[in-house]
């Protein structure tokens, strides 16, 4: 059924379909809107998001350079009195996959930021087959004004969304984060959140959720081979925290151990005193000793460090915590975590990351 938007101003998107309701339909990378976990979001003349510069990008793979317009981890936050929200999606693609949900891949999800941690509302659901872009609605029971997040996709390119309210409502900045310098994650598909069954269960969301933070996601999928370039680009950016877990994509425990503390070095030379986390990979027990090589070479750096005097450097073995926490039953397919997987992950992460903002003048306290 069609509906009409009320175009009272320039950033109002007339003659869509939403069910039977009139809407006022808003462009997400305009003001009152805030967006994270993107370059350069609201720059309006980008043909679409991406989540580093594309030039950057191609300079160290054509993976990396597809990959990083996929909007993976990003958010935007609002606020609202509105009984609904509808959104408009225009996607570049929507990649699929057998371990992909399409919910995961291409869809989005709501959630409301309260003094008391974030409720989920619902999810945006690509239809089956649409590549494109698509059009949702999530009812609340009650009409309030509410924060609100909405998580981006996790293998989708993203052109532009737009956020429709009930016409009249209010419409704001949403909560602020703890932290106005983000948390960067460096890593592989796991970084990315595949396997998760929707963006809010991607680590780097979970961890943002409970803990209130700006966390901005270099998760490639496949791609993260602890290329020197991508040190370089990810040391100069203003962070309150680093996490890298890239030893799934490295293709042998010498390739491993010829970059892994490489990287570390050239983030700690630069960032003297940011606190960095290590992780390896989630290992279920059948794959333990394959991966036991590239665990060693994680624990050679993190030890080194130790031994040199670093006192902000941690590491998560995802042998222990796997084998700590359901074995199998957390991994989805023998290599990415399913949701139960990506809690645990978020779980470590969270306690160490408790301590860091306990610690450091990069989180202010709210």
């Amino acid at each position: 059924m069609n509906i009409t938007y009320q175009e009272y101003d320039k950033n109002v998107v007339v003659n869509a379909s939403i069910g039977n309701e009139k809407v006022d339909m808003f462009e997400a990378r305009r003001e009152p809107f805030q967006i994270f976990g993107l370059f350069e979001p609201k720059d309006m003349a980008k043909d679409r998001y991406e989540r580093m510069p594309y030039t950057i990008a191609k300079s160290i793979s054509d993976g990396v350079a597809v990959q990083s317009y996929e909007p993976a981890g990003a958010k935007v936050r609002f606020s609202t009195d509105s009984d609904f929200v509808a959104i408009r999606v225009e996607n570049c693609w929507l990649t699929r996959r057998p371990h992909f949900t399409d919910i995961e891949a291409g869809g989005f999800d709501l959630y409301e930021d309260t003094d008391d941690g974030a409720i989920l509302h619902g999810v945006f659901i690509p239809p089956v087959g649409v590549t494109e872009g698509f059009e949702s609605i999530v009812r609340f029971s009650d009409r309030k004004k509410r924060n609100l997040t909405i998580n981006y996709p996790v293998h989708a390119s993203v052109k532009n969304l737009y956020i429709g309210i009930r016409p009249g409502s209010s419409l704001g900045p949403g909560k602020p984060h703890i932290n106005d310098i983000p948390v960067v994650c460096y890593g592989s598909s796991i970084t990315q959140g595949t396997g998760t069954s929707r963006p809010g269960m991607v680590y780097s969301n979970i961890l943002s959720r409970r803990l209130n933070l700006n966390i901005h996601n270099l998760g490639f999928s496949g791609q993260c081979k602890g290329e020197s370039a991508m040190a370089e680009y990810i040391a100069g950016l203003d962070m309150s925290a680093f996490i890298y877990d890239y030893d799934e994509n490295a293709p042998t425990p010498e390739h491993l151990q010829a970059t892994h503390e490489p990287f570390f070095r050239i983030i700690r030379e630069k960032q003297p005193n940011l606190p960095i986390i290590m992780l390896t990979r989630p290992s279920i027990p059948s794959r333990n000793a394959k991966h036991k090589p590239f665990r060693d070479i994680v624990y050679q750096t993190y030890n080194n460090a130790i031994a040199a005097g670093d006192k902000n450097v941690w590491l998560i073995d995802g042998t222990e915590y796997v084998k700590e926490f359901g074995g199998d039953d957390c991994i989805l397919d023998g290599i990415h975590p399913n949701d139960y997987g990506y809690m645990i992950m978020a779980a470590q992460i969270q306690k160490i990351l408790e301590q860091i903002i306990a610690d450091s003048s990069n989180f202010r306290k709210v």
